[in-house]
């Protein structure tokens, strides 16, 4: 059976441990699917209970160990993975021949790093490290945003099984981590105050695929798409990376740039920007730059106050996150981690505008029990009971 510690289940008909009690185990007269559910939130309305997402979900390594630990308590991980998500990630058009070297489409080469029980990638080569001359760039290879299978995307359903089931999302576009990566942050960061018609030239380039890119994209799918994923991390564990002021001149208009398409193309999509770390200071031009969800919400970096970030951005922003994998998931009692999941869900919850998910990756060293507990948390009782459920049936 899927199980947390004895001290969380205390709560179960218990009494809520909040004062003004847990709306979000309500249960409405109807009951709604999860694309319903993760639609309300979006427009800031109260859905039957918070929805949920994996987000950038368990890396490999931490997902083969849920899959062992689960399934030594006969529950199938694939199984609850899916049956608790509320959002379906569709697919970005393939590239019709594979880069070649080994490299991505950028000319970047990754590696892998390992640690303790685990492994991630890493950039291997900047192939713009030393660039310093608009000629430069433009002698590069960019990629050519006509060489992809846009067509086939409408022949790949199976993300979407059953039909719309599921709020969908895709990637929309990363131009300012993209340039980060080609060059190697500590000189992009130097670049945008020494030679900033640099770091323009480039995010021109690097903004004109991904624009071209998504424009094709939702030609094919636009009616399929409920979010259009951004990325770019714009934030230290202590503070904004940059200045409100160079964000506004350097990097909004390219933000703006793609957020106007996305807006063009299908008014309908929420349009998500994800950055990592304390950007409280730069949420106000992130609004003005044309984004309606705020992804990861790194509560424990400074400023990332869940209740400060609500009661100032509430009403322009819904949060996608904030259940944190740095110090929560991985380190805390699992009794902590559930009495913090629904905390999450009261303050950002209210009112809507919420979807609760880990803020990055899960990582190996995660207990599976505070998996498990965030889940508990988030979902109620109920729906993880059903969940819990359906994966023993699966398995």
């Amino acid at each position: 059976m899927c199980t947390v510690p004895s001290r969380i289940r205390r709560h179960q008909g218990g009494g809520s441990p909040f004062p003004c009690g847990v709306w979000y185990h309500a249960r409405m007269s109807t009951r709604m699917t999860p694309r319903e559910r993760v639609l309300a939130a979006l427009r800031h309305a109260q859905p039957d209970r918070v929805p949920f997402a994996w987000g950038f979900g368990a890396t490999p390594d931490m997902a083969a160990i849920l899959a062992r630990e689960l399934s030594a308590r006969g529950i199938d991980w694939a199984a609850l993975r899916c049956a608790v998500d509320d959002i379906a990630r569709l697919p970005s058009p393939p590239p019709l021949a594979p880069p070649p070297d080994g490299r991505d489409m950028w000319g970047i080469a990754w590696a892998p790093m390992r640690y303790q029980g685990g492994a991630y990638t890493e950039v291997a080569r900047h192939p713009l490290a030393g660039v310093t001359t608009v000629e430069a760039l433009r002698a590069y290879p960019w990629p050519d945003p006509a060489a992809f299978d846009y067509d086939g995307l409408a022949a790949r359903p199976a993300e979407r099984a059953p039909r719309r089931a599921r709020a969908t999302l895709i990637a929309g576009g990363n131009p300012f981590e993209i340039y980060c990566w080609m060059t190697g942050l500590e000189e992009a960061i130097i670049n945008l105050l020494d030679a900033p018609e640099v770091v323009t030239c480039a995010l021109e380039r690097i903004t004109g695929v991904f624009e071209t890119m998504l424009t094709r994209t939702l030609a094919v799918i636009g009616d399929q798409v409920d979010m259009i994923f951004f990325a770019d991390d714009l934030g230290s564990q202590t503070g904004p990376l940059i200045s409100r002021a160079l964000y506004r001149e350097l990097l909004m208009p390219f933000h703006r740039r793609l957020t106007t398409r996305a807006a063009e193309l299908a008014p309908h999509a929420a349009r998500m920007l994800h950055s990592d770390g304390a950007v409280f200071d730069l949420l106000p031009d992130i609004i003005d730059a044309g984004f309606t969800v705020f992804e990861a919400v790194q509560t424990d970096a400074a400023g990332m106050d869940p209740a400060r970030l609500k009661a100032v951005y509430g009403s322009a922003l819904a949060f996608h996150g904030g259940i944190s994998v740095q110090q929560l998931l991985p380190h805390a009692a699992a009794d902590a981690v559930y009495a913090e999941s629904r905390r999450l869900v009261e303050t950002f919850g209210a009112g809507g505008g919420y979807i609760a998910a880990p803020s990055h990756a899960i990582q190996v060293g995660t207990p599976v029990d505070n998996v498990l507990a965030m889940l508990r948390g988030v979902l109620g009782e109920d729906d993880f009971s059903a969940a819990c459920a359906a994966a023993r049936t699966a398995h």
